[in-house]
């Protein structure tokens, strides 16, 4: 089942799509590593961030929102109720000059730095949003810790 389409917020949303660019991220970056030694090989990356913060600014907390109760009604973000807003992160070619005699522009230290701090993202998302499901979970059967 896909959690965006349950429609249990904002903060669920963004921390699912977060989870998501970074498992994207993480595939990029394992591929780096893997092809450290093809010749002309380009690393890739994934700006999932920026679109995160471009989605969050979108989704302004202060502002009221529109309450629907159709698929048919729009809700307050111009998207239509019960559908999240498109979040489609791409991976893109590092075209920077090459670093090594080979002609590849991969550094194995760089991109295990990278892999660690993904990874640590990864994990607190992942952790945020199960805090998020709790909170949930106690809401709607009323306890309390």
């Amino acid at each position: 089942m896909d959690i965006n389409a349950v429609g249990f917020g904002n903060t669920v949303d963004m921390l699912s799509n977060a989870i998501s660019g970074a498992d994207l991220e993480h595939s990029a970056i394992a591929n780096n590593i893997a092809n450290v030694n093809t010749p002309n090989y380009r690393r890739q990356s994934v700006s999932f961030k920026d679109m995160l913060a471009a989605a969050e600014q979108d989704s302004n907390g202060d502002s009221l929102t529109l309450d629907t109760n159709d698929d048919r009604q729009i809700a307050s973000g111009g998207v239509p109720a019960g559908q999240a807003a498109s979040f489609a992160p791409a991976v893109q070619t590092d075209d920077t000059d090459q670093m090594r005699p080979d002609g590849s522009n991969v550094d194995v230290d760089a991109e295990m730095a990278r892999l660690s701090q993904n990874s640590g993202y990864s994990q607190t998302m992942s952790q945020l949003l199960s805090v998020q499901f709790a909170r949930l979970r106690e809401a709607i059967t009323e306890q309390t810790h």
